[in-house]
């Protein structure tokens, strides 16, 4: 079979299939439930303080709200849990995040997403980097045993503190996607990553592709960007440098994406929103495994297109071939799952 007829071919059971050519997509919702914990260490002055809680509070309030996560897939770990009654927190200390972890740890299943954002003012150091809060700081060594303690299928850790690079050395790993304010240790002044970080969560500012949903490389991609923006605007030479690492090689990347060796896991992670709500059943046993079966065959497309100039032309477009078909009919089946009365 020639390649043009294969192309042919692909193009032909695809567009009978109603998935779109060239933009195989991860699903609108995972057959998981997505947890986020969002961590605010302690301020030292007034203003870093009230900004912590602002940042913090913003950001649990777009995954409530916008996102749909529910109250008890969402965990606030605060310096003062008083700032707003009406929210329910925690105080930040070391116990505190113990505690949480082991309740995610019960609670959280295989098929489960964890975000772990954490705000505030960092320090480095050559036996490792931390988040200060009160008491004992939250060490990068640290935060890697506790996630130990909770099954999951993706983990992302987006530490918005200064000196936030190393965290990428300790945490990186398969299924993880680390993302750091600074490119190193030595950026120590404070950020303002974590501003632009909640402004991104919002579909209105991070949803470049338009399809209803905000993807974490889209996040991170308005961050970066507005992050730079902000240090050209007051005229300020710019004392941090985001950073994105999904491949698991502890190196992270500016510009995460096409061209770039991270990007490609963080483009499949998407936001809440349609996701189930922890309790809730996510549908039928079949109909479960026929959304796992497509997500694992785009998983599998994804990788492929990464590994394409390592491939012959004919080799590629073969396992392209054989992948985009089973795709294909799996989404037929779905499809015909969903029409029955």
């Amino acid at each position: 079979m020639t390649m043009i007829y294969r192309l042919y071919m692909i193009c032909f059971i695809m567009l009978g299939s109603n998935v779109p050519v060239g933009a195989v997509q991860p699903l609108p919702s995972s057959t998981g439930v997505q947890y986020a914990v969002i961590i605010a260490g302690i301020g030292g002055e007034p203003q870093y303080v009230d900004q912590n809680w602002q940042r913090s509070s913003g950001i649990y309030e777009v995954l409530k709200e916008e996102h749909k996560f529910a109250e008890n897939q969402l965990f606030l770990l605060v310096e003062n849990p008083a700032m707003d009654p009406a929210i329910p927190a925690r105080k930040s200390t070391l116990e505190e995040i113990q505690n949480t972890f082991d309740l995610l740890g019960q609670r959280m299943q295989s098929e489960d997403d964890l975000f772990i954002i954490l705000i505030g003012h960092g320090s480095a150091t050559g036996r490792g980097a931390k988040l200060n809060i009160s008491g004992p700081d939250l060490s990068a060594s640290a935060l890697n045993t506790l996630l130990d303690k909770v099954k999951s299928r993706y983990l992302v850790i987006v530490n918005g503190a200064s000196s936030s690079a190393p965290f990428i050395n300790a945490l990186s790993g398969p299924n993880r996607v680390i993302i750091t304010a600074t490119k190193s240790g030595g950026e120590r002044l404070a950020t303002v990553f974590s501003t632009h970080f909640m402004a991104a969560l919002s579909m209105v500012n991070s949803d470049l592709d338009k399809d209803g949903q905000v993807s974490l490389l889209e996040t991170f991609n308005y961050t970066r960007l507005k992050t730079a923006e902000w240090y050209e605007e007051q005229g300020r030479l710019a004392t941090e440098h985001p950073l994105l690492d999904d491949n698991g090689d502890q190196s992270g990347s500016r510009e995460p994406g096409d061209k770039a060796p991270d990007g490609a896991l963080a483009r499949r992670i998407r936001f809440g929103r349609q996701a189930p709500i922890a309790g809730q059943s996510a549908g039928t046993g079949e109909a479960i495994a026929l959304r796992k079966k497509i997500e694992t065959l785009q998983e599998q497309i994804n990788t492929l297109r990464w590994e394409k100039d390592a491939l012959t032309p004919e080799t590629y477009s073969e396992r392209l071939e054989v992948l985009l078909i089973q795709l294909a009919q799996t989404n037929r089946e779905r499809k015909a799952m969903q029409e029955e009365p």
